[in-house]
C-alpha cells in the first residue's frame, strides 16, 4: 500500500488556482447576480477564468433571519449558489473565497477545462444540469 502523504493529489493544473486570481477591483465589481447571468458568463468564459459570483459572507446572506439583503436579491442570491455548487459537482468548476477584508469574502467559481466530447461523464453532467433548467 503506497503512502499518501507521498505525493499529493492534483486535478488542476497549480497554474490555474494561482494566488493572482482576483486581485484588481475590476473583478469585484463584476460580480454575478442572478442565475441566468452565471451560465450566460460560464458559456463565455475560459478555462482558468474566475467568475465572482457574491461578495459578503453567503452563508449569512442566503439566511432569511441573518441577512440584511431583502427578499428578491436573496432568493437569486440562493439560485446562484445552488447552481454554483451543482456545477462544482459535476466537474465544471472549483469553488473558491478569497478574503477580501474582515468579515467580507469574494466567492468564486474557477472555470475547469471542459470536455473533449460530448460522451464525457462532464459532457453529459452538463447536458442534464442545463436539460433540467430549460424544463
Amino acid at each position: 500500500m503506497r503512502d499518501r502523504e507521498s505525493r499529493p493529489v492534483r486535478f488542476t493544473p497549480p497554474e490555474m488556482l494561482s494566488t493572482e486570481i482576483l486581485l484588481n477591483v475590476e473583478d469585484l465589481l463584476d460580480v454575478v447576480l442572478t442565475e441566468n447571468g452565471l451560465c450566460d458568463r460560464y458559456a463565455d468564459a475560459s478555462p482558468g477564468d474566475a467568475i465572482v459570483y457574491h461578495i459578503g459572507l453567503l452563508a449569512r446572506d442566503r439566511d432569511r433571519v441573518a441577512s440584511d439583503l431583502p427578499a428578491d436579491r436573496r432568493a437569486d442570491l440562493d439560485a446562484v449558489a445552488r447552481r454554483v455548487w451543482a456545477m462544482a459537482e459535476t466537474g465544471l468548476g472549483h469553488l473558491v473565497q478569497r478574503r477580501i477584508a474582515e468579515g467580507r469574502c469574494a466567492y468564486l467559481l474557477i472555470v475547469r477545462p471542459r470536455p473533449l466530447s460530448a460522451r464525457s461523464a462532464a459532457g453529459y453532467a452538463l447536458a442534464d444540469l442545463l436539460g433540467r433548467e430549460a424544463a
